[in-house]
């Protein structure tokens, strides 16, 4: 791929970053603004959006258990999306406490992948380098 097609490429994933890193930002809002007891329809005028709209982000808020403590992947994808420092976040990777993969529980077939397999998932999508990855391999122990 030339550089010209390379360029367009990056930038097409950082626009796909900014979208996701839009989405959680979106879900934590409404779930502060649910914390405060306003209705779906008070919420989307806050917002500026939709009633349909929040009532999803409130289904995936609900999804996710009400977690939305930021994980590797929106980490690097914040990061990634508006050109961030890596010093920060490799430091911030380094710390976090990953869970590994598994086998699925029987009588499921397949494998649950845990939070490191995000970071095999960012390398693979060219979002962290492979001197980034190999450096989080060696802090981690992998």
């Amino acid at each position: 791929m030339n550089a010209e097609l390379r360029s367009l490429h990056r930038g097409a994933l950082q626009r796909r970053a900014r979208q996701r890193v839009d989405l959680f930002d979106d879900m934590r809002a409404v779930k502060i603004a649910r914390g405060h007891g306003l209705a779906q329809r008070e919420i989307a005028d806050l917002l500026v959006t939709s009633q349909d709209i929040v009532h999803r982000l409130l289904k995936a808020v609900e999804r996710r258990g009400g977690d939305l403590i930021p994980d590797p992947a929106e980490l690097i994808m914040r990061a990634f999306a508006y050109d961030s420092p890596r010093g920060a976040l490799l430091n911030q990777l380094k710390a976090y406490p990953y869970d590994f993969g598994k086998n699925a529980p029987s009588p499921y077939e397949g494998r649950l992948p845990g939070t490191w397999d995000q970071i095999v998932v960012a390398f693979a999508q060219e979002m962290l380098s492979r001197e980034e990855f190999d450096e989080l391999k060696n802090a981690v122990g992998r």
